[in-house]
């Protein structure tokens, strides 16, 4: 696929450079010429490492937002091939390539250059663009880390999820939100996103907007599998937030904490980011996604283009 599009690129005058090594690897001042796009093609996960490699490894983000924002008005916006599992930034952006002409509409889309710019933030250092979750969808996802083998698939997951199932015993968390305590200490677990979709399908947290300039944080009180349980079908059709001791707030900076003393799993973009304690920040900066400009096509929650 990379090989198709940089035929194809070439022909329309461009000149591709092809990375098929760790996100990491790549060095944009090694290039002859300004950039004019970073093409993904893979899941989230290689989405957010080339995401972390142009935008935060090129800039250091300090409290004074206005030099990283200058920094990175210069890196080139991201343009997403979406081969992963969920794909979840893909399908927020409403990104269908067709194989048949998949180099014909990126190279088009490269050309209109229409560019969405979307909040984004890290987790104890760490970028992320989807979500971060602590808690029991955590403990899965770094079960699942220990057991695969190459390529992850939907049916991966349910082996980790059944011995979660069993094994995770639901400890006590804080959640403290620009500086108040919003939740707990209390048996649940929390998610903080700047998206309303999540690996499940399931609006996790239905009023998030990428663009709003603040991450949604959800904390949902459980206590044993049969509360989560009810969680789920509960977020299946949209109720959770429902549910008695269930908190939904807007910030900032957000800290989560187990206060019992057991380290509890944090998960970001489905990958694993360690235990807690994890405090997340928004960034002063916005990621530009180069989006097919389709008539009548809109990402969703995203309104405002550049």
């Amino acid at each position: 696929m990379a090989e198709r599009l940089r035929d194809r690129l070439a022909d329309d005058g461009y000149e591709p450079v092809i990375f098929l090594e760790r996100p990491d690897c790549f060095e944009l001042a090694s290039l002859d010429h300004p950039t004019r796009a970073a093409i993904a093609i893979g899941g989230d996960g290689t989405l957010r490492g080339i995401a972390h490699r142009l935008y935060l490894d090129a800039c250091e983000i300090s409290p004074g937002a206005t030099t990283a924002l200058r920094k990175t008005a210069s890196e080139p916006p991201l343009l997403i091939v979406p081969l992963g599992t969920a794909n979840l930034m893909g399908k927020h952006l409403g990104i269908h390539w067709k194989d048949r002409t998949l180099e014909r509409q990126v190279s088009a889309a490269i050309a209109q250059n229409n560019v969405v710019r979307l909040d984004t933030a890290r987790a104890n250092g760490r970028l992320f663009l989807l979500m971060t979750g602590v808690g029991f969808d955590a403990h899965v996802v770094h079960e699942l880390s220990r057991l695969r083998r190459g390529p992850i698939r939907l049916t991966n997951y349910l082996t980790p999820t059944l011995t979660a199932l069993r094994d995770y015993r639901f400890p006590p968390l804080s959640v403290t939100v620009d500086g108040k305590q919003v939740f707990g200490p209390e048996p649940g677990i929390v998610f903080v996103g700047n998206l309303p979709e999540y690996g499940t399908g399931f609006p996790v947290l239905p009023l998030a907007r990428a663009d709003d300039g603040v991450l949604d944080v959800c904390a949902l009180p459980a206590r044993s599998v049969p509360d989560l349980m009810v969680l789920f079908l509960q977020a299946a059709v949209g109720e959770h937030l429902r549910k008695e001791g269930v908190v939904y707030v807007k910030g900032k900076r957000v800290n989560i904490t187990a206060p019992g003393g057991e380290p509890v799993p944090v998960q970001v973009d489905g990958d694993p980011a360690g235990h807690t304690p994890v405090d997340i920040d928004l960034l002063p900066i916005r990621l530009p996604f180069i989006v097919p400009a389709e008539p009548g096509r809109s990402p969703r929650g995203l309104p405002n283009r550049t």
